[in-house]
């Protein structure tokens, strides 16, 4: 079995939710017309077919409220895909 595409988030790296849907689109290789919001982002990664990890790591120092929900996207997304698996850290 090949090696699933491995895409890290790392909340402290991440200024604003437009950062977490630019990085996601670029690597994951999302559509010209993705709408760069949550339920689009919960479209694509149920489009996805081929092995990919998402490894999400918080920051404990500085945690940023709103990317709970991108957390909450990806990790449902995962339990739903037997192509997508989610790490948080």
């Amino acid at each position: 079995m090949a090696r699933p595409y491995k895409v890290v988030l790392r909340e402290k790296d991440l200024s604003m939710p437009q950062d977490v849907h630019e990085l996601l689109a670029q690597e994951l290789g999302f559509p010209d017309y993705y709408g760069a919001n949550l339920d689009a982002l919960e479209e694509c990664l149920g489009e996805i077919y081929h092995p990919t990890r998402i490894v999400v790591r918080r920051d404990d120092q500085e945690p940023k409220p709103w990317f709970d929900a991108f957390v909450d996207v990806i990790r449902d997304s995962a339990q739903r895909s037997c192509y997508l698996g989610c790490s948080l850290r």
